[in-house]
């Protein structure tokens, strides 16, 4: 018998690990919405979450700049 560990093992209860394997080799696109009120930390969550700064040269404004 195979185990379910077996790289060359076929079966339904293995097809989970397949596909991720699968799409991690591949590569793979995908859309991401981050919605809140100015200030609660999305950016953050999203840098945090890819370990990356989208937005490196963002200039954030100050309550006076928004309401000019």
């Amino acid at each position: 018998f195979a185990s379910l560990e077996t790289p060359g093992y076929v079966g339904f209860a293995n097809l989970p690990n397949q596909v991720h394997r699968k799409s991690v080799k591949k590569g793979f696109e995908f859309t991401l919405m981050v919605v809140g009120e100015s200030g609660l930390g999305k950016s953050t969550l999203v840098n945090s979450l890819f370990l990356t700064d989208l937005y490196p040269e963002r200039v954030i404004p100050d309550a006076v700049g928004k309401h000019k």
